[in-house]
């Protein structure tokens, strides 16, 4: 085998034995060292989507259920309610409400959501998740409409069905839970002398408390929506964790069946390694060692890599919903030593195969 460049430094001559052993060896079997690492990486990105997908899914209801809505109890109402007798159904209630309508946006419908929420029972967040205190002065676009103008410029809207037009400058930008759309205060509606209605209205009131009304086409109690949304949780913990078995059984096959194609190849210099003199323990290190260097350069790749994968997950299956990716330290912490503890277990199974080495055997065997 040729010098390498870097063997031909004078770092090279102060680098210990195993560590210029193992940069040999790397060096002259790329393939086998890039399947370990595409293993590794494969293991992280496995571990890094499932249990991000657990934290921002739970990030996401804590949200929706402490920021985003405050209340106990939305009551929807019917089509074409009377506006101002909608709007005195909400102070009877004690209670905010919106109106969702369809609106024209540069040849796309999207939904305009007028809202009034002084008792902050219903409320708007910005891309950072904190809580916006509606400007009366323009109107805000959803993440998904960002593209259409930036903070200070204007766009032009018509409400679905008529031939109204409205211009309006974009004073900020809103994370949208379900629809796309274009959210103002009911002042800066009023100003614009856009006509609507109140559709839904959210109130502090148990669900049993509330009298039938005309109005009134439905009631939806929080506590009960939650607890659906946390069932589904549930299930998606059992999928996290076959996620992160499968991660760790990817991760033993590949490692352990290179690590065996890896003994084979290096049987003769193992023993020559033995006839001067290395004992088990200094030879099980310069094994085990190798593998940890490339568990390093895995995880290292890895986790951008499953961030990165998760991230176009979301947006590609769960777009609509604008979830921000939330991964908390827990995630990283046990997909970082998971792996470290397969590639170490793996290491350890391969190296104890070097005791049982016939050394006589190993360096015949090219003849």
């Amino acid at each position: 085998m040729r010098k390498l460049v870097w063997e031909r430094t004078k770092l090279w001559d102060k680098l210990r034995f195993g560590t210029k052993w193992n940069i040999r060896d790397l060096s002259r079997h790329k393939s086998r060292s890039f399947m370990t690492l595409f293993g590794i990486v494969g293991c992280m990105v496995l571990m890094v989507g499932g249990l991000g997908m657990r934290d921002t899914m739970a990030g996401f209801l804590d949200l929706l259920d402490k920021d985003i809505s405050n209340y106990a109890t939305k009551v929807n109402l019917v089509d074409n309610a009377d506006s101002e007798k909608a709007k005195a159904l909400a102070t009877e209630l004690d209670g905010d409400w919106e109106s969702l309508t369809g609106i024209s946006l540069g040849g796309d419908t999207v939904s305009l959501d007028v809202v009034h929420n002084p008792n902050e029972l219903y409320n708007i967040i910005d891309e950072d998740n904190r809580r916006i205190k509606l400007s009366d002065d323009g109107v805000y676009l959803c993440l998904r409409l960002k593209d259409k103008a930036r903070i200070g410029e204007k766009i032009t809207f018509s409400p679905y069905g008529s031939k109204e037009t409205y211009t309006a400058k974009v004073v900020g930008y809103n994370r949208s839970i379900m629809t796309e759309s274009v959210t103002i205060s009911d002042t800066f509606a009023d100003k614009l002398g856009i006509e609507y209605t109140p559709t839904a209205v959210y109130t502090n009131k148990n669900i049993n408390d509330i009298p039938s009304s005309e109005l009134i086409a439905g009631k939806q109690d929080k506590a009960q929506l939650m607890a659906t949304f946390n069932s589904f949780v549930s299930i998606m913990d059992g999928m996290v964790i076959i996620l992160v078995v499968a991660a760790a059984v990817l991760g033993i096959v590949v490692l352990y069946n290179l690590g065996i194609m890896s003994y084979v190849e290096r049987s003769r210099e193992l023993a020559t390694l033995k006839v001067l003199g290395f004992r088990n323990k200094q030879i099980d290190r310069l094994l085990i060692s190798q593998n940890l260097w490339l568990t390093v350069i895995g995880v290292i790749i890895g986790l951008p890599a499953g961030v990165g994968v998760l991230n176009w997950l979301l947006l590609a299956l769960a777009g609509e919903y604008e979830m921000k990716l939330m991964l908390g330290p827990l995630t990283y912490c046990v997909s970082i030593l998971l792996t470290f503890g397969v590639s170490l277990l793996v290491g350890l199974m391969v190296a104890r195969k070097n005791r049982k080495i016939d050394m006589v055997e190993a360096l015949k065997g090219t003849e």
